[in-house]
């Protein structure tokens, strides 16, 4: 299942505007910390830098540095701006150019951010609709991409001491999608398949999973070992 990751971080872009000149002052429920405008600040800061740094061959961690913030007025162009900026260094960067990430177990290449940017602006695309009433999901590419990420690449990158032990399983109930994980204190390791009866699982619609997973929206089954599932949804 694919989808064109830069057609979708225009898009998902262009829906986050709709949403910000709604208003900057409502609070995000899914950054409960930011407003709206915090998070159009944010989400500027990530594709500036990114287009800056990271994808034109950085192959060390960037050291960024401070991105002035715009005035309100001045805040929904610059915004419009980086999202530009950062087709622009997409587009003209081959995939398999050399190219850091923090996930040390993924290839070190600039497709890595194609994809991290188009998920990471669909999520707060969804932020931004939230602050405001209902939202609308996700593409069901993007959306199962979106889990796959949170397992395969989130997950694995800095497993933690704290770990419960088991075996969980992610169901995406509307794409036929099943990951399966293998948990333990410091480990997360994806797995071929999972035990007929496994510790722990999730399952829901690819949308409800990645919103779940990202820590927003919990419209998801969960059962089997509480300590297991509460970790995954952390």
């Amino acid at each position: 299942m694919t989808y064109d990751q830069l057609a979708t971080i225009r898009t998902e872009a262009d829906a986050f505007l709709v949403a910000a000149h709604r208003g900057l002052e409502p609070q995000v429920p899914g950054c409960p910390d930011w407003t709206v405008g915090d998070l159009t600040y944010h989400l500027g800061v990530v594709h500036r830098n990114h287009a800056r740094h990271v994808v034109r061959g950085v192959r060390t961690e960037p050291d960024f540095p401070d991105v002035p913030d715009p005035s309100d007025d001045e805040l929904l162009g610059w915004f419009d701006d980086g999202v530009v900026a950062l087709l622009t260094v997409l587009r003209e960067t081959p995939r398999d150019l050399p190219a850091w990430n923090w996930a040390s177990h993924t290839p070190q290449t600039a497709a890595f951010w194609s994809r991290r940017m188009a998920l990471e602006t669909a999520v707060h695309r969804w932020d931004a609709e939230s602050a405001h009433g209902p939202t609308c999901g996700f593409d069901l590419a993007v959306a199962v991409d979106g889990v796959d990420e949170m397992m395969t690449v989130m997950g694995p990158s800095e497993p933690g001491p704290d770990i419960p032990t088991g075996v969980a399983v992610v169901r995406a109930t509307d794409a036929g999608r099943t990951w399966a994980v293998r948990l333990a204190p410091g480990v997360f390791e994806v797995v071929d398949a999972a035990p007929g009866t496994p510790d722990a699982a999730l399952e829901g619609t690819a949308s409800a999973l990645l919103l779940a997973l990202w820590g927003r929206a919990d419209e998801v089954t969960a059962s089997g070992d509480q300590a297991l599932v509460d970790y995954l949804l952390s």
